[in-house]
């Protein structure tokens, strides 16, 4: 039986201290908030907090954190696919891969890293208690571990689909 998510659209926003915000407030929290995270994976958990309830349903509903390494996948493969590659497709009529892949990758770091950090948890709080990393230094990892991949992908797409109106941002 699949589970059902139990939390309204509102509750969500209110976890991440969005209720009640204008768009343009939340825009500015969402960049600030997410790129400080101290891992990749909370980067992802503040990252766009509208399409985020919309993968926190999907999460919940294929298995949570039962099946977590495989729902996240999964959530990462459909929105390379269907949120980013497949209007690329529409605008242009140019068949794209650069966000599946790179959603592709992004889903093989934050399980790794979750893993990691779940493994060694009690290490990484005893650790960050006696070493307190500037903002800067998640900001820049944070940064790098979102474009390489996206450099990844667009060197796949350029060598699948040379002919594509996409390679022109490589030259």
């Amino acid at each position: 039986m699949l589970n059902k998510p139990t939390i309204s659209f509102g509750q969500y926003l209110k976890r991440r201290d969005y209720l009640f915000l204008s768009f343009d407030q939340v825009l500015v929290n969402t960049i600030r908030k997410s790129f400080s995270q101290k891992s990749f994976c909370g980067f992802w958990r503040m990252w766009n907090p509208f399409s985020g309830y919309i993968f926190f349903r999907m999460y919940s509903l294929l298995g949570g954190n039962k099946k977590r390494p495989f729902a996240i996948f999964l959530i990462f493969l459909f929105s390379g696919l269907v949120f980013h590659d497949l209007p690329i497709f529409l605008l242009t009529g140019s068949i794209s891969v650069i966000f599946t892949v790179t959603f592709s990758i992004y889903s093989v770091i934050f399980n790794i890293e979750y893993k990691l950090l779940t493994m060694r948890n009690n290490f990484k709080v005893q650790m960050l208690r006696r070493n307190k990393l500037p903002p800067v230094f998640h900001i820049a990892m944070n940064m790098a571990l979102l474009a390489l991949p996206l450099i990844t992908g667009f060197l796949v797409n350029l060598y699948f689909f040379p002919e594509s109106p996409l390679n022109r941002f490589l030259h």
